[in-house]
């Protein structure tokens, strides 16, 4: 009975297309990969933006503590006239202050570099750096107070707070979500990947600051072209671009502000001082 049920039955054939998917495989991976992409994307862009606008909410107090926490700052291997010269562009930078309306708790604190670069940039906790070669290529105390006021105003409307909120923001969520990394570096990496590149509005609104502030502490703006010139006539497609500047070529109408609010009667820009004129041929100590 058995060999006559194995002779009398076969298998039927199974169809192809059963249990076989219509979609192919690689198009569904696909497919899921994108949506993951974009669901990263969209979480990343929400807070980097939410970050962007909390940012001038902070207390100042607290984005200078974040400051010293991620950056700490020392002046260790200052010769002795460096010193002198950061006391002295310090001294600058609070007289300029006072015009400009700053709140009580905002402090300035200027920091001298001897790096060569034509270059003055703010960024978070009230901190400015002036380097060396910036030195070297203004002559008057006027040229010098108009690239410190425009990082004063800066630091007054909180563009570097806001301008490296994005970049910490979004560092500390992929810190969270792939863990095992050090938040102190990937903050580092962000300020670095964000230092401090403004809009042109930001840009525009620093030069009306600086341009008041001069005005009140010197009683003209002559000579805060000074240093826009040099970088007018001097930059070449491959040269840098120091980074008060760096978003964007400078505007014409930008030089053109500055020139406006010029007297034609104003006395001469007052010469750097001896301190400040030593910072050129000051050596590490």
């Amino acid at each position: 009975m058995n060999d006559s049920f194995d002779r009398g039955y076969a298998n039927p054939p199974v169809p192809h297309e059963v249990n076989v998917s219509e979609k192919s495989p690689l198009l569904d991976f696909l497919r899921l990969s994108l949506g993951l992409i974009l669901l990263v994307v969209a979480v990343t862009s929400g807070v980097f933006f939410i970050a962007r606008w909390y940012a001038p909410k902070i207390p100042f107090q607290q984005e200078m503590a974040l400051a010293d926490r991620i950056m700490p700052i020392g002046g260790e291997g200052m010769s002795e006239c460096q010193r002198e010269g950061e006391a002295a562009l310090q001294a600058l930078a609070e007289q300029l202050a006072k015009n400009m309306d700053l709140l009580p708790e905002m402090r300035i604190r200027i920091h001298f570099s001897g790096a060569s670069e034509a270059n003055a940039y703010a960024t978070l906790g009230g901190h400015i750096f002036v380097m060396k070669d910036l030195l070297e290529h203004v002559d008057s105390e006027n040229a010098l107070a108009m690239v410190l006021a425009h990082e004063i105003a800066h630091i007054k409307h909180r563009d570097p707070i806001v301008s490296a909120s994005g970049g910490i923001a979004t560092a500390l969520l992929f810190s969270s979500l792939i863990g095992g990394l050090d938040g102190g570096m990937l903050l580092g990496a962000a300020l670095g990947m964000t230092q401090m590149r403004f809009s042109r509005d930001q840009e525009a609104v620093a030069d009306r600051e600086a341009l008041a502030a001069l005005q009140r502490h010197y009683g003209h703006t002559r000579g805060a072209d000074e240093f826009f010139n040099y970088i007018m006539t001097k930059n070449s497609p491959e040269a840098k671009i120091p980074a008060f500047l760096s978003t964007h070529p400078i505007p014409p109408g930008r030089v053109a502000a500055i020139h406006a609010s010029q007297s034609p009667d104003a006395p001469e820009p007052k010469p750097l001082s001896d301190t400040l004129l030593q910072l050129r041929t000051c050596h590490t100590g």
